[in-house]
């Protein structure tokens, strides 16, 4: 019998979305509701297994788990996971999607070329390698699963800190689809829909689209216009082909294109820095005289705002556009013995975006990326296979990675002359290529010692090349035109002339580097009975270094970094009532964390990349999924994070330094989750009644624990209310942030400059959405 993709719609909805709790990433199991919770399924050993039954620490959702949570895009399973961060903007930069994630304190917050994500995101097992675009969107998506510590012995490419794996819906084998608008405050339209195509019995097709367009919430009021809006267009097709019973293909592509507004930043605070004499702001004045003129720093407090009030002073470019482009094929052989996975890809990304980073009407600090290029190239092959009449199942794999990039940034900023008689208006030029190269061989067994009794060994070889082609230069004005100690014009294809001030070296130059790490895991576990499993694993985590990208004072050779690593351990237990109505899974980890990449600015303002030291992290997650009553689902998701440095390395050329008391980025002590749904039918009709809360501890947003950036301690709340219409159609109405809580979600507190700016999430939304499946 040929093995064909699962089609829900067959179901009563009322069951599917009602116990979709923590669901795997395959199907929706065909249960009755006085069966308790369903059975879940995962993927996260390369192999489909019941959740309950897999060592692993996971957060998983189902497709109707996202929709019944109002969940749109990767960001938003942040406020169902626990010890998970997910930023959509990085720091640095004006970009309206740029993915910064954390799981257990382990991340990165820059979206350089030259440096790699702490949490890997995969897609159909296909890694994501960059930031810029990386908030993707949950478009036609069958699950995702959140993985916690260190994935390499049986993933392609390697990842340090975590991994979310995204997999696609297969087509259904008949005529299916679905449609959805949404209406909402800040004239909000979204639309969203998807169709199966079956070409023939051995050939299906799918296809979806996603459109989403609000308005922005942030007034530049000297300008007229806003920051934070949002117009996105997704789309996603997929063919599977399935000739015989040991034989499949699937070829999917994607399209993303975003033109919106620049990410939505405020001004919360001006020190004195580079640009300063004094307590004064140098600066060059716009007048034809061009003369020089003083700001004093007490005149600057007039452009800071409080949470909530939601302005920016800020005068430059509004501008952030994704088109990104991708392709991937996999073919799958399957053995009666083994089974093999052939997987390659293709993705290319351009962006260009700005950010006035000082939110003023004076030239602090104003970034472009004018021209951001990205892609990537990867090749997997992977057996999977039983020995021993199935007592030893086995992953392994070879894969190989390749990226190129180039990343064009120009900063308009003011400095002191040298003699610090005047300001003037100098403009850094930083050109930046990249051609980065991957590859491994993994490999992990797991052995069925005795009927309840299992051991788990693997092992992963690691080898990145890493090439950093730059141009660096300062030039006097916007036109190029030198003050008389910085003589030379700026060509307009950015190439470096004499005469122009060099910030590395000469000015231009290319380095290389290369990493490679070997890297192993060991796990147990044990059944306690029928339905606890008990389990401990020990993992280790490797990431590469690189060359840091951003330079603002002149420095001989383009500044490295090295190589992270972890030692992880990890004790857990997952537990389930006799009659499925009760579900509990826990894990207790300590991280061994060496060589912690960190972002700090030095003396002049510039960011710099460096390993700040070495990390002991502990904590613990605990996630409860409970049938109350019918009808009444109740979650819980609880994960404490206490991470402390234990040494710190001095790092040249800082102004400013962290010790041993200083905080990880992203890290709060602690976060819940916990969210209560309860659903009655009426004949065919159905109402649902659902209400999301989440909780944050204290954190900093930036890795020298700057004030301006601190959030402390906070909540939010998401409501909703549904009604399903003789199955097919189904009427939303929500509410988001429904307390109107303002926190810093992320932002860019640069003392060597001396401006401070942070990003706050959207004010309370509401809006209805109407559905309708075929």
């Amino acid at each position: 019998m040929k093995r064909r993709a699962f089609r829900p719609h067959s179901l009563r909805p009322a069951i599917l979305i009602a116990f979709s709790t923590t669901a795997g990433a395959q199907q929706e199991p065909q249960i009755n509701e006085s069966e308790g919770l369903e059975v879940i399924t995962v993927t996260a050993r390369k192999r489909v297994e019941p959740l309950q039954e897999t060592p692993v620490a996971i957060t998983a959702f189902t497709a109707n788990g996202l929709d019944r949570k109002g969940i749109d895009d990767i960001s938003g399973i942040a406020a169902f996971t626990p010890n998970l961060v997910y930023d959509t903007h990085t720091p640095i930069g004006g970009a309206s999607s740029a993915a910064a994630v954390f799981i257990r304190g382990i991340g990165n917050t820059d979206f350089s070329l030259t440096t790699d994500p702490g949490v890997g995101t995969y897609v159909d097992g296909i890694y994501v390698s960059r930031s810029i675009g990386g908030v993707l969107d949950v478009l036609d998506v069958a699950g995702i699963e959140v993985l916690r510590g260190p994935q390499g012995t049986l993933f392609g490419r390697n990842t340090i800190g975590g991994a979310i794996n995204i997999t696609s819906r297969k087509p259904y084998d008949e005529l299916a689809g679905h449609a959805q608008v949404t209406v909402g405050s800040f004239n909000r339209l979204d639309f969203r829909g998807s169709i199966d195509l079956p070409i023939t019995s051995d050939l299906l097709s799918t296809f979806a689209i996603s459109r989403k367009t609000r308005d922005g919430y942030v007034d530049r009021v000297l300008v007229g216009d806003q920051l934070g809006g949002m117009d996105r267009l997704a789309f996603r097709g997929a063919f599977y082909y399935e000739p015989s019973d040991e034989w499949n293909f699937q070829l999917a592509i994607d399209l993303t294109d975003y033109d919106e507004e620049s990410a939505a930043g405020v001004s919360v605070g001006f020190t004195p820095g580079a640009g300063t004499i004094g307590n004064s702001l140098i600066r060059f004045s716009d007048l034809p005289a061009a003369e020089a003129i003083a700001v004093g720093l007490a005149d600057l407090q007039q452009y800071v705002t409080e949470p909530g009030e939601d302005k920016t002073y800020g005068v430059t470019g509004n501008e952030s556009t994704v088109e990104a482009k991708g392709a991937s094929f996999i073919a799958n052989y399957l053995g009666d013995d083994f089974d093999v996975k052939y997987t390659t890809s293709y993705r290319e990304t351009d962006a260009t975006f700005y950010a006035d980073a000082d939110s003023s009407p004076f030239e602090i600090t104003d970034i472009s990326n004018p021209n951001y290029h990205h892609e990537q190239t990867s090749h997997e092959l992977q057996i999977t296979g039983d020995l021993l009449d199935g007592a030893l199942k086995y992953v392994g794999g070879i894969y190989r990675f390749d990226e190129k990039g180039n990343d064009w940034v120009f900063v308009n900023l003011n400095l002191p002359t040298p003699d610090l008689s005047a300001g003037f208006p100098a403009v850094l030029h930083n050109l930046a290529n990249v051609d980065n190269s991957s590859q491994a061989y993994y490999f992990q067994g797991n052995w069925a010692a005795t009927d309840q009794f299992n051991l788990t060994l693997g092992g992963r070889y690691t080898k990145d090349k890493k090439e950093y082609s730059y141009t660096q230069f300062i030039a006097a004005d916007k036109a190029g035109n030198g003050l008389p100690f910085f003589p030379g014009a700026v060509i307009a294809d950015g190439t470096f002339k004499p005469g122009l001030l060099p910030l590395v070296g000469d000015g231009t130059g290319v380095v290389n580097d290369e990493f490679d790490e070997t890297t192993f895991k060991f796990g147990a576990d044990y059944s306690l009975n029928d339905n606890a499993l008990l389990y401990y694993s020990f993992s280790q985590g490797f990431k590469s270094g690189g060359f840091v990208l951003r330079y603002v004072e002149q420095v001989e050779n383009p500044r490295t970094f090295q190589p992270e690593t972890l030692d992880a351990h990890e004790l857990g237990i997952k537990w389930e009532s006799d009659d499925r109505k009760v579900r509990v899974n826990a894990a207790a980890f300590y991280t061994d964390y060496s060589d912690v990449q960190v972002i700090f600015f030095d003396k002049q303002g510039g960011p710099i990349t460096a390993n700040a030291g070495e990390a002991e992290i502990k904590g613990l997650e605990l996630e409860v999924n409970a049938l109350l009553t019918e009808g009444l689902l109740f979650e819980l998701g609880y994960g404490y994070t206490k991470a402390e440095y234990t040494k710190i390395n001095p790092v040249e050329g800082l102004s400013l330094t962290i010790d041993e008391s200083a905080k990880l980025v992203n890290t709060p002590e602690h976060s819940l989750n916990a969210s209560l749904e309860y659903r009655h039918s009426f004949g065919d009709d159905e109402l649902s009644i659902r209400a999301d809360y989440s909780y944050t501890d204290d954190l900093f947003n930036d890795s020298q624990n700057s004030p301006f950036l601190f959030q402390d301690a906070h909540s939010l709340v998401n409501a909703s209310v549904s009604y399903t219409f003789n199955y097919d159609w189904e009427l939303i109405l929500f509410v988001e942030n429904l307390t109107d809580r303002r926190v810093i979600e992320s932002g860019n507190s640069n003392f060597g400059l001396g401006f401070h700016e942070a990003r706050f999430n959207r004010p309370r939304e509401y809006g209805t959405t109407l559905r309708y499946k075929f």
